[in-house]
């Protein structure tokens, strides 16, 4: 079924379902082309639900929720099916249990796309607006600050792993030493990266079941100010008083003095990476450059 709500993010890792059953993925876009597809086994239940729906196959993502969806011409989402046993991908460790934080994600470096700064974390709608989430776990945010405290994006991929792409940082001894145990395959999927952006995927934390992620509605700006925003502006402008006291605007409720959730710094010098419908854009703060 196609929906277009404003909670409609087109997120998960991008696989390409062929019409003899095969499906695969590759790091982008033209490395298909040089060499850099994995086939993915045990993946004939996806074959199944997508080629019943795109008998000549097609192009969709799997998120973390083990769903596969579509993403139309008319911009809306097709939700086409759930899988129960997730697939593994040929020459490549998708589910490792031996990585400890910060060392190098030599697995496949996609999934859902999540950005944050501060308190703030958020995913972008196929509007390309940002939505944010109502909640933050604290021992998520406290994971990727200690590798990317100015903020930027993360991955969560369908195996529920957090990672992330990082500027050069001391990073522990073994994680220097993962690069020389590393099959060809695994070194060139890293360097793949690196060539690109010139930043190391790196492996964050492991999303834990009760860690759901709630979005809220974007905020509209073509709307005026909700009583909520028209009393955080005044607790803002409070700063720049001169201490005395100011007759409250009408409409506006008393509360206490808060962060509010969707105001956020414009990182004009943002470089964007677009998927094949433009929606996968990683952000980072100017500061550490472009992601």
């Amino acid at each position: 079924m196609s929906s277009d709500s404003d909670l409609d993010c087109y997120l998960g890792m991008r696989l390409s379902v062929a019409m003899d059953k095969t499906v695969s993925w590759q790091p982008n876009r033209f490395a298909g082309n040089h060499g850099a597809r994995f086939n993915l086994s045990n993946a004939s239940r996806i074959a199944e639900i997508v080629l019943s729906k795109y008998p000549k196959g097609a192009t969709v993502k799997l998120n973390q929720h083990r769903k596969l969806v579509k993403f139309n011409k008319d911009r809306t989402i097709d939700e086409l099916g759930q899988i129960d046993i997730l697939p593994t991908i040929e020459k490549l460790e998708v589910n490792p249990t031996n990585l400890t934080p910060g060392m190098i994600w030599s697995g496949p470096f996609d999934g859902d796309t999540h950005h944050f700064c501060d308190n703030r974390f958020w995913a972008v709608n196929i509007k390309r607006r940002r939505c944010h989430w109502k909640s933050v776990p604290e021992e998520l945010k406290s994971a990727l600050e200690r590798f990317k405290p100015l903020g930027g994006s993360f991955i969560i991929t369908p195996w529920k792993h957090v990672i992330a792409l990082i500027q050069p940082i001391p990073l522990p001894k073994e994680a220097q030493e993962q690069w020389k145990a590393f099959t060809k395959e695994q070194k060139r999927l890293v360097q793949i990266k690196q060539k690109s952006v010139e930043m190391l995927p790196i492996y964050i934390c492991k999303m834990h079941d009760e860690w759901e992620i709630e979005l809220d509605v974007p905020v509209d700006y073509s709307k005026p100010l909700s009583k909520q925003e028209i009393g955080d502006m005044l607790d803002f402008l409070k700063q720049f008083s001169d201490g005395s006291k100011s007759e409250p605007e009408p409409g506006a409720e008393t509360k206490e003095e808060e962060k509010p959730d969707d105001v956020e710094e414009d990182w004009s010098d943002d470089e964007e990476f677009f998927d094949e419908e433009g929606l996968d854009i990683l952000y980072t703060p100017s500061e550490v450059g472009g992601e």
